[in-house]
């Protein structure tokens, strides 16, 4: 951090914009006062924080590491600063004109988190808005078993496609910052939480970075997220398909792939030219641009949104209304399908298409058993799928 401190005077008593900035924005400091007709002091001026730089500012942006920034106060008058935040510290808690002093910042391991630093001066008062960015990478104990969960920050993007019917109808989406699982769950995690694996006709005791499949969205809603919520004093959920996708594709970092990192299935996913026809250890493949691994291919995934052909939108007259912008949508109210993302291990991509496509969308009962329109057997269709987890502010 650069440390040159600042000791000139406002020029006058309009007040200076003050720049949306970091402590490592250049810009000029303000220049000296000129002096009143007939000498003297010059009149006291509105109360103006610089950094080290020089810059006058109103917002100040920490990375997630402990970090600190050098303020100067001036004023004509001695100044008062305090913080709202136990996570912030204060090197002086006051000062005299065109004094400074150091915002200090603990490492954040979280979401991104706000305060502010309120200074005071006579009759003048300044508040200074500190945000710190989230941990890039969280992680959370579950017994002997680590959860590692990847920052998705927030933003907009285009949902679906209209290019192929299975991808739903392009919209658009704003979400907020969110953390994810950087692989599925897998059977070491499922066994911490609830004791036994969920098959039946097998034993996967001695594969732990396998991921857990064989699993109903009831079975996981209702018996392993509270048992994990108990043991972590968090509250972890599924994702909510539009997180799902937006991860999937790279979130901010996105590079369009049709596959969640790449274009080529081989790179980054499981499917049945390359699986052995089989469940393969979770974090192998290449991750996507987010740090995110097996998003495409290796066991289809539970989201949280019932299932609907036009994401829950309006159909009137056969005119489908789509709405211009859609905040943290949760999918529809009601359903009878639960929706599944990203393919597995026996997907195929014949004609350039594959379930594995991060726009794919399919559904399956949420006890994971249910028959088809042309064959009422039931059938346990959730045998492949396993699920992620999200953790919102």
């Amino acid at each position: 951090m650069k440390t040159r401190i600042l000791f000139s005077l406002m020029a006058s008593l309009l007040v200076v914009l003050a720049l949306n900035s970091s402590c490592d924005d250049p810009v000029n400091p303000p220049p000296d006062p000129p002096t009143p007709p007939g000498g003297g002091d010059p009149p006291d001026p509105p109360i103006v924080t610089v950094d080290s730089l020089g810059t006058s500012i109103s917002e100040i942006t920490f990375t997630s590491g402990k970090d600190a920034c050098l303020i100067v106060v001036q004023t004509n008058t001695n100044w008062t600063a305090s913080e709202n935040a136990d996570w912030l510290s204060l090197s002086a808690s006051s000062g005299s004109k065109n004094t400074g002093f150091l915002i200090g910042a603990t490492k954040n391991t979280t979401f991104k988190r706000e305060a502010t630093v309120t200074i005071n001066a006579g009759d003048k008062s300044k508040a200074i808005k500190v945000t710190q960015a989230g941990a890039s990478l969280i992680s959370v104990q579950v017994k002997e078993v680590t959860l590692n969960l990847v920052l998705v920050e927030g933003g907009n993007f285009t949902m679906g496609s209209n290019e192929n019917s299975d991808f739903g109808v392009a919209h658009q989406v704003a979400l907020s910052d969110f953390y994810i699982t950087e692989t599925e769950v897998t059977n070491a995690v499922w066994k911490s939480v609830r004791g036994t694996l969920p098959y039946t006709d097998h034993d996967e005791n001695g594969l732990p970075d396998l991921p857990v499949s064989e699993t109903t969205w009831d079975g996981i809603t209702a018996d392993f997220l509270p048992a994990l919520n108990q043991l972590t004093g968090k509250t972890f959920k599924l994702p909510t398909e539009a997180q799902w996708e937006y991860a999937a594709l790279g979130g901010k970092k996105s590079n369009a792939y049709n596959y969640a990192g790449s274009n080529t299935l081989e790179d980054v996913g499981w499917y049945y030219r390359n699986s052995g026809w089989q469940k393969n250890p979770v974090g192998l493949k290449e991750p996507n641009e987010l740090g995110i691994y097996d998003m495409s291919g290796n066991v289809t995934e539970w989201c949280r949104d019932w299932y609907h052909p036009y994401y829950g939108f309006t159909v009137d007259n056969n005119v489908l209304s789509v709405p211009d912008l859609q905040t943290d949508p949760t999918g529809p109210a009601t359903g009878t399908r639960k929706v599944v993302r990203g393919g597995d291990f026996m997907a195929t991509d014949y004609w350039g298409s594959s379930r594995c496509h991060v726009k794919y969308r399919d559904s399956i009962h949420p006890s994971g058993y249910d028959s088809t329109s042309y064959n009422q057997t039931i059938t346990f269709y959730s045998i492949n799928t396993g699920f992620r987890l999200v953790l919102t502010p």
